[in-house]
């Protein structure tokens, strides 16, 4: 019904609410220049991308920071997401049905899959069937709706526990009864508390016949705008039908399906889809030396003594290590993440764990605490680490979920102390050094930058942070590095199929086509260190993406006529 007023106002003429119409689109896409990009821009960095003119990017950002959907810094003059944004969500998010909004996934998710696909919400110590749809006729599946189930020992219970906040998750699983429900239940705290955080890395939970004898399964949470976990998408079925490879290829796809039944609410920072193989003629030959389909192979280490190579698969937990002379690649499996080896000046092994860093002795198993640097952030996790040419490890931290700003990166001595050096990194990865040790190279794959800091190899310390190389989102994301004899810098592209060579002043010289999208990370072994050796991931790989590079998850090696640095072993 109309009021006196609004009967006493002339329409607006069609230009008006054109100029209206594009006055908010152009406000919307500077809300998602600000969210989308990779740190805080400045005025002139939204000035480039925009393409908007001065004075009107002016009369936007003032607008959107009166209405508080966006917030400048005065610090370093950048601009951020406001809180206003903030109290939007938790309105939406109040008023948000998840079975309705699950509908068609589940419908378009069983039709691609095959498989009978579920929903499922947390209730009390357990986690229930709310919504289910399946391609007609699926023999041997037995989900229904209404169906309770052990949060303990099925993958859509697993993975609402491994994203919940730690404190709550703690509380949840001191009062837990962990039943046996089948032989391979997992009824030790220690042993869940593992595989939880294994779930939270991966951004999946697998059931490898905890429920029930014969049958797997694999869920992924369903995320808010805070990160917390509201539902679970899953499925299961048969083991014969669905192994374990089969199953992590199934990753990708149900990730994706939950993002969109969110709205992107939550969403991880690892992409789901590789960029296309790059149409790049092959400048080394690089060949597979273990064909081995780790998850996320990680940090390769060279042991000058043993003359093997040590690496890691961080989300299937395995020590590996890979003997050039006989081609023989063995793995040791590990009872939780690990995510780093380093040889010991006093023989043996440092290995970084989730939990910690360990001495390790591969032909015993024997394992003894060493130093745990992050304790005080149980939902964090180590990843790459380098040691200096005095035998300190250089090691970085990341939120186990990958959380924004949540890193650090450490300096562990021979005593077992640990410095925190720097923070507020994302996905702290690859380091390294010059060769004349004035410079320490470290990765933060997360903002898609390399950065190099002054070193001083007497004091230990660091100063002058800058970036050394950034890349563009269609490069892909830097990952491990390694630095060469002559002080140029090899990096692992996550995402890009090579890996790059940079000059001192972080120009490219050389472009090595590698044939999996995830190179993860490099170090030179071998003989007089000429080998180049790389490692790879298979994790969230869609199925046709695995499919055109079955290769991925394998260790490569290639000799790109340069010698690398020797590594120092940990001075501990």
């Amino acid at each position: 019904m109309l009021t006196p007023e609004s009967r006493s106002t002339p329409a607006a003429p069609e230009t008006d609410a054109r100029t209206g119409i594009a006055a908010v689109e152009k406000a919307m896409a500077t809300v998602n220049l600000v969210a989308r990009a990779p740190r805080p821009p400045t005025f002139t960095d939204l000035l480039r991308a925009s393409g908007f003119p001065k004075a009107t990017l002016h009369r936007i950002l003032a607008t959107l920071v009166r209405e508080g959907l966006v917030r400048f810094e005065g610090k370093d003059r950048s601009y951020r997401l406001g809180l206003r944004l903030l109290e939007l969500a938790h309105r939406v998010w109040a008023d948000f049905d998840l079975r309705v909004a699950a509908a068609d996934e589940l419908a378009a998710q069983a039709e691609a899959t095959g498989e009978t696909i579920e929903l499922g919400v947390l209730a009390d110590d357990h986690v229930v069937v709310v919504g289910s749809d399946a391609p007609g006729e699926v023999p041997g599946t037995a989900s229904a709706v209404g169906e309770r189930r052990p949060l303990h020992a099925s993958a859509l219970g697993k993975c609402i526990v491994a994203y919940m906040e730690s404190a709550a998750q703690r509380r949840l699983l001191d009062g837990l009864t962990l039943r046996e429900h089948a032989p391979a239940t997992l009824t030790s705290v220690t042993a869940l508390r593992a595989d939880l955080d294994l779930a939270h890395a991966r951004g999946y939970a697998i059931e490898d016949e905890e429920l029930a004898q014969g049958v797997h399964g694999i869920a992924v949470p369903i995320l808010d705008h805070a990160g917390q976990p509201i539902g679970a998408l899953g499925l299961s079925g048969p083991a014969a039908r669905l192994p374990l490879p089969r199953l992590h290829g199934f990753a990708s796809r149900l990730i994706g399906a939950a993002r969109r039944i969110s709205h992107d609410a939550g969403g991880s920072s690892m992409s789901l889809t590789p960029a296309p193989r790059p149409a790049a003629a092959p400048t080394v030959d690089v060949t597979c030396v273990a064909d081995v389909r780790s998850l996320l192979g990680e940090g390769p280490c060279w042991d000058a003594r043993a003359r093997v190579l040590h690496w890691v698969d961080i989300l299937k937990p395995a020590l590996h290590r890979f003997d050039p002379a006989n081609g023989v690649d063995t793995a040791l499996p590990m009872d939780a993440m690990i995510s780093g080896v380093w040889p010991r000046a006093r023989g043996g092994l440092l290995v970084a764990r989730h939990d910690g860093l360990v001495q390790l002795d591969a032909d015993t198993g024997r394992r003894l605490p060493f130093a745990h640097p992050e304790a005080a952030r149980p939902s964090n996790r180590y990843n790459d680490g380098k040691c200096d040419r005095r035998g300190r490890l250089w090691i970085g931290s990341l939120d186990m979920g990958a959380a924004p700003n949540r890193g650090s990166l450490f300096r562990v001595d021979a005593d077992g102390s640990a410095t925190r050096m720097d923070s507020g990194f994302t996905v702290a990865n690859g380091l390294g050094f010059s060769p004349d040790d004035t410079r320490l190279y470290f990765t933060d794959t997360g903002r898609r930058t390399i950065y190099v800091y002054d070193f001083d190899l007497a004091r230990g310390e660091i100063a002058h942070r800058r970036p050394f190389v950034e890349l563009s989102e269609a490069q892909g994301r830097p990952d491990g590095l390694t630095v060469d004899a002559e002080g140029f810098v090899w990096v692992a592209v996550w995402d890009g199929w090579t890996i790059l060579r940079f000059d001192p002043e972080g120009r490219v010289v050389l472009r090595v086509p590698v044939p999996v999208p995830r190179p993860t990370s490099c170090c030179f072994g071998g003989a007089n260190l000429r080998t180049l050796f790389i490692t790879s991931a298979s994790v969230r790989l869609p199925e046709q993406a695995l499919a055109d590079a079955p290769l991925s998850g394998a260790l490569f090696a290639c000799t790109p006529g340069v010698a690398g640095l020797p590594e120092t072993p940990f001075a501990g």
